[in-house]
């Protein structure tokens, strides 16, 4: 028997929602041969999952699995859920406790494994927000790829080094859409010291330069949850979170600078990144200090602490950046 091990970290405070996701899990076509094995993290969530899974059952081939923890962050939640799961694991999903797979959504994943993809996703909707995020102008050059393929319906085959490139420019990933072979990567695992951005980035650009075949799965979509998204939700120039964001970003792409697995071309993407969110920085935290200083100097100084090279060259970036305030000028703009 092969087993698919679905990994669902749980922080809400919101009743009701985990309910919801269990049961998409219930609802799911099982191949013949296969097992369904759910890694229930409570990331020390103030309303206990415990609580939460009362009522609803999985019933076999599928399996529920609760582990409790102190609160560490989703990352830290996922990398506990994949201890368990690794060892006794063909193939690996994650979920988040407010997300929904449609019912053939682990059908149509291994069937697409079986065909020799060791990576599947699909696009996904939210609510209020967008009904398709890949196949939009959310992330416009993954869109152009996919379309290139002149598709309608079916699997659609990425280039490895161009969908790696479009995983570092606009991360065109949803955790919840994603299946993939243990083997890919057995050892990886998310950074548990980005707390705002960039530990997604990591593990699948990671991920995805170690595999062989990659397939985006055009007739399934993953309904994304109501609840708020950190990063997207604190990209205003006063929101509480901008510098923690600037501060990931930018820590995330000197991590991938260093790696063995990016080829030439992104690792130049990748230093375009690098030079964009530097400057970016600059300017925002010139901006705080001067506004802010309390909110500023953390950040600062967490950016020094763990990449001196990385804090070196922001700092170096204040004079243009304080001349650009002066002038009322706008942040950089993301390069191309």
């Amino acid at each position: 028997m092969k087993t698919l091990s679905v990994v669902i970290p749980f922080f809400q405070r919101k009743p009701g929602v985990l309910g919801k996701t269990l049961q998409s899990l219930e609802a799911q076509t099982i191949p013949q041969g296969w097992q369904l094995r759910a890694v229930l993290i409570d990331d020390g969530s103030p309303l206990p999952a415990r609580q939460e899974v009362l009522g609803y059952e999985l019933t076999g081939p599928r399996t529920l699995h609760l582990v409790e923890q102190v609160n560490s962050g989703v990352g830290a939640a996922r990398n506990h859920g994949l201890k368990i799961a690794i060892p006794k694991t063909d193939a690996i999903a994650f979920l988040a406790s407010d997300d929904i797979w449609p019912s053939d959504h682990v059908a149509r994943a291994i069937a697409a494994l079986d065909e020799g993809f060791v990576f599947y996703f699909t696009d996904n909707r939210r609510a209020g927000s967008h009904e398709a995020h890949v196949r939009s102008l959310h992330v416009p050059r993954t869109a152009e790829l996919i379309s290139e393929e002149n598709k309608n319906s079916g699997i659609v085959e990425l280039p490895i080094d161009k969908i790696v490139g479009l995983c570092l420019r606009e991360f065109p990933y949803q955790a919840s859409t994603v299946v993939y072979r243990k083997k890919i990567a057995p050892l990886l695992r998310f950074s548990t010291h980005l707390k705002s951005s960039g530990e997604d980035v990591l593990f699948f650009t990671e991920l995805l330069a170690r595999s062989s075949r990659v397939g985006f799965d055009l007739d399934s979509v993953v309904e994304c949850g109501e609840s708020v998204n950190i990063f997207f939700s604190n990209l205003g120039w006063d929101a509480s979170r901008l510098l923690n964001i600037k501060v990931d970003r930018l820590l995330t792409h000197g991590v991938l600078a260093k790696a063995d697995f990016l080829g030439e071309n992104n690792k130049a993407l990748n230093e375009g990144r690098i030079n964009t969110f530097t400057g970016e920085l600059s300017f925002h935290l010139v901006r705080n200090l001067l506004k802010n200083p309390g909110k500023a100097t953390p950040q600062a100084w967490r950016l020094l602490k763990t990449d001196l090279g990385a804090g070196i060259r922001v700092f170096a970036g204040f004079p243009q950046a304080i001349v650009g305030k002066l002038l009322g000028k706008s942040a950089p703009a993301e390069a191309d």
